[in-house]
C-alpha cells in the first residue's frame, strides 16, 4: 500500500519554512529529490522563466536579416526585404532605428550588418534598452528536419543523436523537479496550450490549461452569493471537501496509481488559486494609458495584431499573470503557423503576408511583457523574468517556387528580461570568435547561409540552443552546475559537446556560452 500521508494533508500541517527539511526526511521521497531539496536556488531565488514555442520552424532569416550579405538579396528575390534607400546599413550607430509603425523596408539595427523585419518594429524600444538578445544561427548537432523529432529534442534538452532522442522527461520538468520546488508548491510549472508540452512532461504532475476561465469544478464558481436559492459557495466547498476525503484514502500499489493520485492532488491544490479576481482582468495598458498590453479581442486590440492572434495573447496574458501572482517558476505557451512552405509573404510586398503577421505578434509580445512586469507586477519585477522563444528549426536560405521556404537548420532565438545582456549575436559584420559567418566574398555559396547545403542553403549553426538554455537555467533560475548536468545532459560531456566553453563539433565551430545573464 502507498503511504497514506497525502501531500496536501502533510503540507497543511507543515510550516512553509520547514517544508524542505520535513520532505527530505520522508522515507518515500526519492534520493535525487532529497539531494535536490538542499541544492540550488530554483524557486527560492524568485526568478522566473516564460517560454514561447514558435511551432512550425521559424524562418530566422526573415526575422533578423543579414542585409549586408549579398547572397541574401540574390537568393530571396520575392520574399527578401529591401533596404531603405535613405539608410546606411553599414553604419554602426549602436541603436536600432524605431519607425514606430510598419514600413516596407528592413529596419537598421545599428550593428553595421543586420536588419529587423519591419513587422518587428515594436521590439526597437526594448532592444535599445540593452535587455533583449537576438541570437542568430541557433540549432543543435545532427539537426533533424522533422517537426515531431525536433520539437522533442528542443523540449527535452537533447540533440539529434540517439542519446538525445532517448531522454524521457522534459527539460523544464527536470529543472523544477531537481529543485524540489514542486513538492511544496502545487503550481510550479504551468503551460497554456492544448496539451501539456514535452518540456514539462514527467512522472510528477505539472499544470496545463487551455484557459484559466475554464479551470473550475463542475462549473461551480467561488462566488459567495446564492443562485436560484442555491448557496453556490456551500456547494463548492462540499465538492472540494469530497475531493479531499477521496484523496486521503490509501491507493493500491499498481502501475500509475501514484501518478494519477498526484494529478488529483495537484488539481485540488490549484483550484482556488485561479479564482482570484485578478486573473479575470485585462486592465493592463501601455504607457499611453489607452493601448491594452494583451489584445484578446477586437475591443482590446489597439496594438493592431491580427485577429487570429487573440487566443494566443489570452494564453500569454495568463502565463504572465501566473508568474506574477503565484509561486510558479516556469510558465509559457505556444504560437503556431511558422511552417511557411507557401505564401510566406505577399508577392511584390514582402513586408506583408502571413509570416509578417506572426512577427508582429512576436514584437508586441516582448513589448507587452516588459511593460506588464515593469508596471503591473509588484512582487515579480522585470529583472526577475527571462522570456525565451524556441522553434524546431529554421528555413532554407533560398526561397522556393511557392513564395515560401522549406525545412532547414539554424534559426533565431529571442531572449529578453531585465537582467539580460542584450544585443545581436551571430549576425554581425565581423567573424564571431573566428567563426566564418556570412558571405566570404565568393558569391555567397560558402558563407553561413549556404554552408550546410550549397543548393538551397541551410543556415549553419554557431550556437547550440542548449548553451542558451543552460545559461538561463543556471545563472538566472539558480540551478547548481551539478543540477545543470542532469537537467541538460550534454553539459556533463563538455569535452565532446562544448556547450560551456565552445569548440569543434566535427568541422563545425560552436561558440558555447555568451554571458547572457
Amino acid at each position: 500500500m502507498a503511504n497514506v500521508i497525502t501531500r496536501r494533508s502533510f503540507l497543511k500541517a507543515s510550516a512553509r519554512t520547514s517544508v524542505a527539511g520535513a520532505l527530505a526526511s520522508m522515507v518515500n521521497i526519492p534520493h535525487f529529490l532529497q539531494r535536490a531539496l538542499a541544492d540550488g536556488n530554483i524557486g527560492i531565488s524568485g526568478k522566473k522563466l516564460l517560454f514561447i514555442f514558435l511551432r512550425g520552424g521559424n524562418d530566422g532569416l526573415n526575422n533578423l536579416i543579414p542585409i549586408q550579405d549579398p547572397s541574401y538579396a540574390a537568393n530571396r528575390a520575392q520574399i527578401g526585404l529591401p533596404k531603405d534607400p535613405a539608410a546606411f546599413y553599414d553604419a554602426a550607430t549602436g541603436q536600432c532605428d524605431n519607425p514606430g509603425m510598419l514600413q516596407p523596408y528592413a529596419i537598421r539595427t545599428g550593428n553595421g550588418f543586420a536588419a529587423l523585419n519591419p513587422n518587428l518594429y515594436d521590439l526597437a524600444p526594448l532592444f535599445n534598452t540593452g535587455r533583449m538578445a537576438l541570437i542568430h544561427r541557433v540549432a543543435y548537432r545532427s539537426q533533424s528536419r522533422s517537426h515531431f523529432d525536433s520539437e522533442k529534442y528542443w523540449e527535452k534538452g537533447g540533440d539529434g543523436t540517439a542519446a538525445g532522442k532517448s531522454i524521457g522527461t522534459g527539460m523544464f520538468y527536470r529543472a523544477i523537479v531537481e529543485s524540489g520546488w514542486n513538492q511544496s508548491h502545487p503550481l510550479s510549472g504551468v503551460s497554456f496550450q492544448s496539451n501539456l508540452p514535452q518540456s514539462l512532461r514527467g512522472e510528477q504532475p505539472m499544470t496545463n490549461l487551455s484557459s484559466i476561465n475554464r479551470y473550475n469544478i463542475l462549473g461551480v464558481s467561488g462566488a459567495t452569493s446564492s443562485t436560484n436559492g442555491v448557496n453556490v459557495a456551500a456547494d463548492r466547498l462540499k465538492l472540494l471537501n469530497n475531493i479531499d476525503a477521496g484523496n486521503a484514502w490509501p491507493y493500491a500499489a499498481k502501475d500509475n496509481r501514484g501518478l494519477v493520485t498526484g494529478l488529483g492532488n495537484a488539481f485540488r491544490d490549484t483550484l482556488d488559486i485561479f479564482q482570484d479576481p485578478s486573473f479575470a482582468t485585462n486592465e493592463f495598458y501601455d504607457d499611453n494609458g489607452t493601448t491594452r498590453l494583451f489584445p484578446v479581442s477586437a475591443a482590446t486590440n489597439q496594438a493592431g495584431v491580427d485577429a487570429n492572434g487573440y487566443d494566443y495573447f489570452q494564453k500569454l496574458k495568463s502565463a504572465a499573470q501566473v508568474l506574477a501572482n503565484t509561486d510558479a517558476v516556469i510558465a509559457g505557451t505556444e504560437m503556431g503557423g511558422f511552417d511557411t512552405h507557401t505564401g510566406q509573404v505577399t508577392a511584390g510586398s514582402p513586408h506583408l503576408g502571413g509570416h509578417g503577421r506572426l512577427l508582429k505578434r512576436i514584437g508586441w509580445t516582448f513589448h507587452a511583457l516588459a511593460k506588464f512586469f515593469q508596471n503591473y507586477s509588484p512582487n515579480v519585477k522585470w529583472e526577475d523574468v527571462v522570456v525565451v522563444t524556441m522553434s524546431e528549426f529554421g528555413r532554407t536560405s533560398a526561397e522556393n517556387a511557392s513564395v515560401g521556404t522549406d525545412h532547414a537548420e539554424a534559426s533565431l532565438m529571442y531572449v529578453a528580461g531585465g537582467s539580460i545582456r542584450g544585443g545581436i549575436y551571430g549576425c554581425s559584420p565581423t567573424p564571431l570568435n573566428n567563426v566564418n559567418q556570412w558571405d566570404p566574398g565568393d558569391g555567397g555559396k560558402n558563407g553561413s547561409m549556404f554552408q550546410s547545403n550549397a543548393s538551397v542553403g541551410y543556415l549553419r549553426r554557431c550556437f547550440d540552443y542548449r548553451s542558451i538554455m543552460g545559461e538561463i537555467i543556471r545563472d538566472h533560475l539558480g540551478a547548481t552546475e551539478a543540477q545543470l548536468h542532469r537537467i541538460i545532459p550534454g553539459y556533463a560531456s563538455e569535452a565532446t559537446e562544448h556547450l560551456k566553453s565552445g569548440g569543434l563539433i566535427g568541422s563545425t565551430p560552436i561558440i558555447g556560452e555568451i554571458g547572457l545573464v
